[in-house]
C-alpha cells in the first residue's frame, strides 16, 4: 500500500489557482437557479403585510406601556402612603421606647439599692467567716502541736526499738558465725581422721 503524499503550502496554493476558473461552471451546473418573475411580487406583498402587522404591534405596545406607566404611578402613590404610615409607626415606637427606657432607669435604680444591701450583708458574712476561720486555724495549730509531741514520742520509741533490735541481730549474727566455724572445723577434723 502506498503512503499518502504530503503537500506543501505552495503546492496547495498552485492547485487552488489551477482549479478556480472551473469551479464557477461546476457550481452553476449543479445548483439550479430559481425563476424570479413571480417571487419578487410575492415577497413585496409579504413585506407590506409584515410592516402593517409590526405597526399594529407597535400601537398595541404603546397602549400597554401607557397602561404600565399609569400602574407604576399608582404603585408610587401606594408606596408614598406606606412611607407615611411607617413614619407614624416609627414615631409611636420611639415614644414607647422612651417610656421603656424611663422604666428601665427606675428598675436599675431599685436594683442598685438592693445590690448595695446585698453587698453590706455579704461583707458582714465575710467578717463572720473570717472570725470562724481564725478560730479553726488556732484549733488546727493546737492539734498540730499535739501531733508533733506524739510523733516525737513515737520516734524515740522507734529509735530505742531499733537499737535493741540491732544488738540482738549482732548477737545472732555472731552466734551463727561461730556455729559455722565449729561445723567447718568439725567437718575438717572428721575428714582428716577418716
Amino acid at each position: 500500500m502506498a503512503e499518502p503524499m504530503t503537500l506543501r503550502n505552495e503546492d496547495v496554493g498552485r492547485i487552488g489557482e489551477y482549479v478556480k476558473p472551473w469551479l464557477r461552471e461546476l457550481v452553476g451546473e449543479m445548483v439550479p437557479q430559481p425563476e424570479l418573475g413571480g417571487v419578487g411580487t410575492q415577497l413585496l406583498e409579504r413585506m407590506v403585510r409584515v410592516e402593517e402587522e409590526l405597526k399594529a404591534q407597535r400601537t398595541l405596545m404603546d397602549e400597554r406601556f401607557g397602561f404600565m406607566e399609569r400602574r407604576f404611578e399608582a404603585v408610587d402613590e401606594r408606596f408614598d402612603a406606606v412611607d407615611k404610615r411607617f413614619e407614624e409607626l416609627i414615631g409611636q415606637m420611639n415614644a414607647r421606647f422612651e417610656t421603656v427606657d424611663r422604666r428601665f432607669e427606675e428598675l436599675i435604680g431599685q436594683m442598685n439599692v438592693r445590690f448595695e444591701a446585698v453587698d453590706q450583708r455579704f461583707e458582714e458574712l465575710i467578717g463572720q467567716m473570717n472570725a470562724r476561720f481564725e478560730t479553726v486555724d488556732r484549733r488546727f495549730e493546737e492539734l498540730i502541736g499535739q501531733m508533733n509531741v506524739r510523733f516525737e514520742t513515737v520516734d524515740r520509741r522507734f529509735e530505742e526499738s531499733n537499737a535493741h533490735t540491732d544488738s540482738r541481730f549482732r548477737t545472732l549474727t555472731w552466734m551463727i558465725g561461730v556455729g559455722f566455724a565449729v561445723v567447718t572445723s568439725l567437718t575438717t577434723l572428721f575428714a582428716l581422721l577418716s
